[in-house]
């Protein structure tokens, strides 16, 4: 057990070094700089993750799991539209007050993978697993509240994913920009409630 602790004190520490370097200093930075940072040694994040990309891609990996393990456990009953507003909220408690370090490094990190082939593999495969998630979560869900037998199909709970991701990416990039935190976290809400459209059905008929 202490053995474990130990392991996982260390990780903790190596992603905490490797977010504050890189944000500083992009993602050139040098993994003996990151090693010293977090008392360890190289040898420590080559046993740990294996590779730098390895360690990047957990630092991301770490902060997108900050909302999908907040969603595995919503309600099969909940409607289309309660889903999305659960969703969407906790989205904008997770990254209220989001540590500008932790921004940066992200960005860093993106801008890298434009010319890293093997970290934007790495990250579309990570993405792209969230998304999925996402898509489960929406699917079978109820679309109006007076036609229960209406509901997502798996097309339609992957396209409303990809566009909620896609509004919420943006919003979230513009963010740091803005003084309006309040009026873009409402934005941010309605905006994907309005999502539901992508699945509504005049008439209660079926989406062909």
């Amino acid at each position: 057990m202490r053995r474990a602790e130990a392991k996982e004190a260390n990780r903790r520490a190596l992603v905490a070094a490797a977010t504050a370097l890189i944000a500083r200093e992009g993602t050139g930075v040098r993994l003996d700089a990151i090693a010293e940072a977090a008392g360890l040694t190289t040898g420590a994040i080559y046993s740990i993750f294996g590779s730098k990309n390895n360690l990047l891609v957990a630092v991301l990996a770490d902060e997108v799991a900050r909302v999908d393990l907040s969603i595995s456990g919503y309600d099969p009953a909940l409607p289309l539209s309660a889903v999305i507003d659960q969703y969407v909220q906790t989205w904008i408690e997770t990254y209220s007050n989001y540590p500008g370090t932790n921004a940066a490094f992200e960005r860093q990190l993106l801008l890298s993978a434009v010319e890293n082939e093997d970290l934007r593999l790495r990250l579309a495969q990570m993405l792209q697993a969230e998304l999925s998630q996402l898509a489960q979560l929406l699917e079978n869900r109820v679309i109006d509240p007076a036609r229960s037998s209406d509901r997502t199909s798996a097309q339609e709970g992957m396209a409303i994913a990809k566009a909620i991701k896609a509004v919420l990416t943006g919003l979230g990039v513009r963010e740091p920009f803005t003084a309006d935190a309040p009026g873009l976290a409402d934005l941010a809400r309605q905006s994907c409630l309005a999502l539901t459209a992508l699945a509504h059905r005049p008439g209660g008929k079926p989406a062909r």
